[in-house]
């Protein structure tokens, strides 16, 4: 039996739109009663794996990778190039591993990643050699490619769509908890290792790759424990099953959510920008020292993550269509008043109300990617808008390497200090990715259901 399939009614012109299962999509729009008791254990286990997953990525790539690199004395170059290998090869592996864990399932991608990455951090500590370094970053970019889509994939396989917000929620959590949390934890590693177990100083700088292989660890047990199976379709040979994976199919997927693609892009264009420079920026604008920066955000931070989970679900309550365009359209505003106004304390309240809108708005937008396809589909997908979010990033570092030298100099009426060019392009792409995300995008509860 063939089951009716529709198509999100996206205004006329926008291409966006993708094939969802209509018997299945009306039910879960009426699934918003309590969460099960399994449901619950899934979803914490989900979150689990999420939370040391990225602890434990942050610790090697911001903790480890550059003290690392000072203790052996090699060329500072290496530490951009180690961080440039592993976010490269993480954005354009993501949607090739997304497809992958529709064909093969879930759970052996969410496997795989942190297992490959417990094995390039035993090794790390034992090679000097800078292009040996490389390749192990980049193994690690390839276990972070085959984890994150199959995650976030699982999530929309598992949580009913009146609950998808929220669950997307715990996760987006989970996520801000471990990169703010793996600087503390790795540099206090290394610090440890060589005040209480007396190593010599180089050795000591290895402490946080050991460490970081716990955490893979614990996320590979937790995985393999608690994990079902999910995903996972049969093809047949004309439909080039044995050929790998079908790129056609693929291709054609990618084709109808160009707009879902761009708007991703674009915002990602616009963090990317600033993400290298701007704790140099601040710095140095303001005169601080290094834990001064950090006291300015501990405040902002410890807010945003208390409003992450009741913000998060807001989608599940009035669209997430609409709480995406609120959550980007905050996080636009916010950041052009931030870059207008530019002070101490306009960094702590617009800085505030930009992780705001970014919590509001990054749980909807992934559930909504999560909703737009049927399972099969759903890795390929949400692989899709993360390579579109890495190779905004990329790009936009790249550009920003390039324009952080301009200024000071004033555009339309908006002083724009020294360094501050990239600045001022990240608040162009926001107020895009705004105006992207009110003509594009729609409700998958806006499908005609009685087709």
């Amino acid at each position: 039996m063939n089951k009716r399939k529709t198509v999100d009614p996206a205004p006329s012109g926008n291409n966006s739109g993708m094939v969802v299962d209509s018997k299945a999509l009306n039910g879960a729009l009426q699934d918003r009663g309590p969460m099960s008791g399994e449901l619950k254990r899934l979803l914490a286990a989900i979150v689990l794996v999420a939370a040391c997953a990225e602890l434990a990525y942050t610790t090697v790539n911001i903790s480890a990778m550059q003290p690392f690199i000072r203790a052996h004395k090699l060329n500072p170059m290496w530490i951009g190039i180690a961080a440039f290998s592993f976010i490269f090869f993480e954005g354009i592996m993501k949607s090739p591993f997304g497809v992958l864990g529709d064909r093969i399932g879930r759970r052996k991608l969410i496997l795989a990643g942190p297992v490959v990455s417990i094995f390039t951090c035993l090794i790390t500590p034992h090679v000097v050699n800078p292009y040996c370094l490389i390749i192990l970053r980049i193994m690690d970019g390839f276990g972070a490619a085959a984890l994150w889509p199959a995650a976030f994939s699982l999530i929309g396989d598992h949580v009913p769509e009146g609950h998808r917000s929220r669950a997307m929620s715990f996760f987006n959590l989970a996520y801000l908890l471990g990169l703010a949390l793996g600087p503390v934890l790795g540099g206090g590693a290394n610090d440890l290792s060589y005040k209480y177990l007396k190593l010599s100083f180089v050795a000591s700088k290895s402490t946080s790759f050991y460490v970081a292989a716990c955490l893979f660890f614990i996320t590979s047990v937790v995985a393999l424990i608690f994990v079902p199976q999910s995903g996972g379709t049969k093809h047949t040979h004309a439909e080039g099953a044995e050929g790998g994976l079908n790129l056609q199919s693929f291709g054609a997927m990618l084709s109808r959510m160009p707009t879902t693609l761009l708007m991703t892009f674009t915002t990602f264009l616009g963090i990317g920008l600033i993400m290298a420079y701007v704790k140099d920026f601040a710095v140095v604008s303001f005169h601080l020292q290094e834990t001064e920066f950090g006291a300015l955000l501990i405040g902002p931070a410890l807010i945003i993550a208390a409003l992450s989970v009741p913000l998060g679900t807001l989608g599940d309550r009035i669209g997430k269509a609409r709480a995406v365009k609120i959550g980007i359209g905050l996080c636009a505003l916010s950041y052009w008043l931030l870059i207008i106004t530019f002070s101490e304390w306009s960094l702590i309240v617009f800085g505030g109300l930009l992780g705001v809108g970014f919590v509001i708005a990054f749980p909807a937008w992934m559930a909504l990617v999560s909703s737009l396809c049927d399972t099969s589909q759903r890795g390929a997908a949400i692989g899709a808008v993360g390579t579109a979010q890495g190779l905004g990033a990329i790009t936009g570092v790249g550009i920003s390497s390039v324009i952080y030298k301009y200024g000071p100099f004033v555009v339309a009426g908006i002083k724009v200090p020294k360094h501050g060019l990239p600045f001022l392009c990240c608040a162009v792409m926001l107020a895009v990715s705004f105006l992207l995300a009110v003509t594009t995008v729609h409700d998958v509860g806006s499908v005609n259901s009685g087709v």
